[in-house]
């Protein structure tokens, strides 16, 4: 593996182009890097070398190459920021909030074509069952939710804060949000998705919104007016 020319104050700017490219906060890039927010504030201040393995997580959080870090040519610096363009149209922000009662959980699962669902961050043995339980209480129901009456949906999102409660007991909170996304093909019209998410989280006393980074796979792509969530920090 080739050494990396590591120049601070370049990699500064780099790392704080891309992280307001995409919208992000310095603590979003830090959770999606497993990286500090300090360590994230040092980089940006341009006095600190970081590793090369701190640089190589980011570059692998927001999916391009670690060489993006090291000082290009002209010609590599355009090339670098086209694909940075290319890469903004496949990521969205999306904010999420904790499913508590059966208002949340209406409010976060209605009018979606598709549910994503991530139970990557469960690990404690006792709260895997209570996950798969909801992963399949959610796939089976965006199936039917249309065609069953109002009551009956009613029951079903009852059912479903339960199951979060229970995972509640084990030291992790459900969390709902959504996102749109589009597929462009020639001569055809433009389809627009409502895709619905659902992210089981540990507590870490934190109850209130977060924010999860999708990465759109094909020839999806993520609309313009969605890539600006929320004003940028003044980081």
């Amino acid at each position: 593996m080739e050494t990396m020319e590591r120049d601070p104050a370049f990699i500064a700017e780099q790392v704080k182009f891309i992280r307001k490219l995409h919208r992000l906060t310095q603590q979003n890039l830090a959770d999606a890097a497993g990286l500090t927010t300090r360590t994230i504030e040092k980089i940006e201040s341009g006095r600190h070398r970081p590793d090369e393995q701190t640089l190589r997580s980011i570059a692998r959080a927001m999916q391009i190459d670690a060489k993006y870090f090291e000082k290009p040519t002209p010609e590599q610096e355009a090339r670098q920021k086209a694909e940075m363009e290319r890469a903004l149209r496949k990521m969205v922000l999306v904010p999420t909030h904790p499913i508590h009662t059966t208002s949340d959980f209406l409010g976060a699962f209605e009018q979606r074509h598709a549910f994503r669902i991530d139970t990557s961050a469960v690990t404690a043995d006792e709260a895997l069952d209570a996950a798969a339980a909801m992963t399949d209480y959610i796939t089976d129901l965006n199936d039917i939710w249309d065609d069953v009456p109002r009551s009956q949906q009613l029951e079903y999102a009852r059912s479903f804060v339960e199951l979060c409660r229970q995972i509640e007991e084990h030291g992790y909170v459900c969390y709902m949000g959504d996102h749109r996304q589009r597929l462009r093909e020639k001569d055809r019209p433009t389809l627009v998705f409502g895709v619905g998410l659902m992210t089981i989280q540990p507590k870490e006393g934190v109850d209130g919104t977060r924010y999860a980074l999708i990465h759109l796979e094909g020839r999806w792509e993520s609309l313009d007016a969605d890539r600006v969530l929320r004003p940028l920090d003044p980081a």
